[in-house]
């Protein structure tokens, strides 16, 4: 392998850390659809896309870090999206214009995660 060539293809999977799992994968199955992949008593595996992994990881006593979000998800219409989760009782930020244009939700467990919007 040349040193100087790039060796990572890809980012396979997001683990996110959470309080309960059986509340958190309730949240995110109902509020955005998606489909559980695989479960143990400890971490679940849901279906995004083919090509990236989003897991569910229990962790005791887990405390939201405040101002921070881990990761996007992308979506094509950020005004839609922001007017569905909060139709949900969603707690969601205004739309910032800078680019990308974008607004942040916290989930069950008081993680903040960015919706961007690409394309």
């Amino acid at each position: 392998m040349n040193m100087n060539e790039r060796f990572i293809e890809r980012i396979d999977a997001v683990f996110l850390p959470v309080k309960n799992l059986e509340e958190s994968l309730s949240w995110y199955t109902e509020v955005f659809r998606f489909p559980l992949r695989w479960k143990n008593k400890r971490v679940a595996g849901l279906s995004i896309s083919p090509n990236c992994g989003f897991h569910l990881v229990e962790v005791k006593d887990y405390v939201a870090q405040k101002g921070y979000t881990p990761f996007n998800f992308v979506v094509k219409d950020v005004e839609e999206v922001r007017n569905k989760l909060k139709s949900m009782k969603v707690k969601v930020s205004g739309i910032k214009t800078s680019d990308p244009v974008r607004f942040d939700f916290i989930d069950v467990n008081g993680n903040a995660i960015s919706v961007i919007q690409l394309g």
